[in-house]
């Protein structure tokens, strides 16, 4: 049962079903045990995929691949290995009632070529497909994300900068060795002679590539909420941190299936969900 809302994937189950002149006792076994099975298959299907605000994944194929309807979308994207995500467009005269009509469209994971923020934008869901999700995880401490930078999948770091705020922010994805880094993203507020810069960095092989950031390029305050966004594409790394775009970090390619680590050091980390 391909579904994506336990809401509206409860009501479905939870509708009579017609038994003709069946009794009325086996009647209610009967729907009893419909709704049942619906519980349980609505609460493992609706983990699965999260709907993202004010986003979209840009593709190298035009027009994208349809998955068909709303009922179906999930399903089909589910069953296909290189579906990361799927985008809903509802009909002018769907409304909010279940079922809900519209189409879905995806992009092969090799395709996905970027995201678009788009705020306020009501016309276009994008639902993605959540394989872990880490909450209130431990500073300085190694956190197993494997497959998080997989070609195709998106990583959500949603944290806060403590008061005050620390010198600097350490954020790293770490390859299974734990000695390389593909993607190191540290602003640093007051620290080596570098006040609010911004750097983007990877390390292989114990050498260092690190690319600064101008000071114009800052969206971290003491005390506020950031979301650093990585998106994996066969180009790069491509780091988003709240709204905006920041950096391509290209990497060696076998790095993306060995993603073995999240760590960071000195900020509130709530959420990290890939």
């Amino acid at each position: 049962m391909p579904v994506v809302n336990q809401v509206d994937c409860i009501k479905q189950f939870s509708r009579p079903k017609s038994l003709g002149m069946a009794p009325v006792g086996l009647l209610f076994f009967v729907h009893l045990g419909i709704l049942w099975q619906g519980l349980v298959l609505c609460s493992s299907l609706s983990t699965k995929y999260v709907k993202l605000k004010d986003l979209e994944f840009n593709c190298d194929v035009s027009p994208k691949e349809s998955l068909g309807d709303y009922i179906t979308c999930a399903r089909a994207c589910t069953e296909r290995p290189d579906c990361t995500f799927f985008e809903f467009t509802p009909s002018i005269s769907s409304g909010d009632s279940w079922p809900r009509l519209g189409t879905c469209t995806s992009c092969p994971a090799n395709n996905i070529t970027g995201l678009t923020i788009t705020p306020n934008n009501t016309q276009t869901e994008t639902w993605v497909h959540i394989f872990g999700r880490i909450v209130d995880p431990q500073p300085e401490t190694y956190i197993s994300i494997p497959g998080a930078l997989s070609v195709g999948r998106l990583l959500v770091i949603k944290g806060r900068i403590p008061v005050p705020a620390p010198e600097r922010v350490i954020v790293d994805i770490y390859h299974n060795n734990k000695d390389d880094i593909p993607v190191r993203v540290t602003p640093r507020f007051n620290y080596k002679d570098m006040v609010k810069r911004l750097i983007v960095a990877n390390r292989r092989s114990g050498n260092w590539a690190v690319t600064v950031l101008p000071q114009s390029t800052f969206p971290f305050y003491e005390g506020k909420d950031f979301e650093i966004r990585l998106l994996t594409t066969v180009r790069g790394f491509m780091v988003y941190v709240n709204e905006d775009f920041i950096r391509t970090n290209v990497k060696p390619i076998y790095m993306t299936n060995d993603i073995g680590y999240f760590r960071f050091e000195d900020a509130d980390i709530h959420t990290v969900s890939y």
